[in-house]
């Protein structure tokens, strides 16, 4: 008498659950973070400075996070905002240190 049953086992021994079985995180769950990093520091780049720079440095390291773990596959979305969010930043501070920021206010007040 044959061990053979309706299903089976094929030469790849498959688990029932379809692809992969079903387990695990899927690898796209966080993919969110690293574009709103990328977004947000654009954003301080171009207009809002320390407003959307440290959310961006904040999301992105959480990106990084995720993707670290397997939950999202871009993390170089997640750097480069933390990179753009931390350059708006150092800007602020070396404009405030040169005082470029006193003479484009002194310039706006005088016309």
């Amino acid at each position: 008498m044959s061990n053979m049953g309706a299903y089976p086992n094929g030469p790849y021994n498959q688990q029932p659950g379809g692809y992969g079985g079903g387990f695990g995180p899927r690898p796209d769950e966080k993919n969110s973070l690293g574009g709103w990093a990328l977004g947000l520091g654009i954003a301080s780049l171009i207009c809002c400075s320390v407003i959307t720079g440290i959310p961006a440095m904040i999301v992105g390291y959480l990106g990084m996070q995720a993707a670290n773990e397997g939950r999202a596959t871009n993390k170089g979305m997640s750097i480069a905002g933390i990179v753009m969010g931390g350059l708006s930043i150092l800007w602020l501070i070396i404009a405030f240190a040169t005082g470029q920021i006193t003479e484009a206010i002194n310039s706006f007040q005088s016309v």
